[in-house]
């Protein structure tokens, strides 16, 4: 599917998510994981930046963004 570009962890709890692009495709994406790498969600920014899904990954790091599967 798509790269990984980076790992954002989390500051208020030991969860991360991951940046990821889809060259194919090219939209951009994270996938959430718990600290045990277990993935449980991924949400897909077709038609933003990379710099807005950046922005998206580092305010969910903050708690400022919440999940809708949460």
């Amino acid at each position: 599917m798509g790269r990984k570009l980076s790992t954002v962890m989390s500051t208020t709890s030991r969860d991360y998510c991951e940046v990821h692009f889809d060259y194919k495709e090219e939209y951009a994406y994270l996938r959430y994981f718990t600290e045990q790498g277990v993935k449980y969600f991924e949400e897909s920014f077709h038609g933003k930046t990379l710099r807005y899904v950046e922005d998206a990954a580092e305010n969910w790091s903050i708690g400022i963004k919440k999940l809708q599967c949460q």
